[in-house]
């Protein structure tokens, strides 16, 4: 008896935890604080749309998001960084104050194509929190999915927070993709934290 109220104890306790990846209704995802690597995700689309409408009381302070996040782009990611040109386009804008990892979080920006894929792997380390976040200045129809070494979905993120987190048992690549759903090219930033 005694053991099978230990088992319906711990049952309980686990439904508790909320899943690290689980879907958010659409109505509550505006009330979820955002992660560090949302507001970097964010921060970067504000930067390009203030570029892009000569905002640049705008672009400086998405760029102070991004600088004190200590974000920079990610490891073996040979694309083309947009974050330098636009500090030039601000040069008396405040210097980064590093806060949270020293290394901070990693970006990439990207393109997909209408009814494709964009893939790309990462390493995560068994233990400690895996964070991505991904984001587009349109209404772009992208959704996020993270697949682990053995081809099996660890999460799918959709609109209106692209964002997955977990904490990974072994230290493994894991596939990171991009999808557009939609009928025409999309442009993004994903960030991983």
């Amino acid at each position: 008896m005694n053991a099978l109220r230990s088992i319906l104890g711990g049952a309980a306790l686990l439904a508790a935890v909320p899943a690290l990846s689980a879907p958010v209704a659409p109505g509550d995802a505006a009330r979820l604080p955002m992660a560090r690597d949302e507001r970097v995700a964010e921060a970067l689309v504000t930067a390009q749309q203030a570029v892009i409408s000569s905002d640049r009381v705008a672009l400086a302070d998405a760029l102070r998001i991004v600088e004190r996040s200590g974000a920079r782009p990610l490891q073996g990611w040979s694309g083309a960084d947009p974050v330098p040109a636009w500090r030039t386009l601000v040069p008396n804008a405040e210097g980064a104050v590093l806060r949270g990892s020293p290394l901070g979080p990693g970006y990439r920006t990207g393109q997909v194509a209408a009814g494709k894929i964009d893939s790309f792997q990462q390493v995560f380390l068994s233990g400690r929190k895996a964070s991505i976040a991904l984001s587009t200045a349109g209404g772009e129809p992208l959704s996020l999915r993270v697949i682990d070494a053995e081809r099996r979905p660890v999460c799918l993120a959709d609109a209106p927070r692209r964002a997955c987190r977990w904490v990974p048992v072994f230290t493994q690549r894991y596939m990171i993709e991009v999808r557009n759903g939609g009928q025409s090219q999309a442009n993004y930033f994903l960030v991983v934290d």
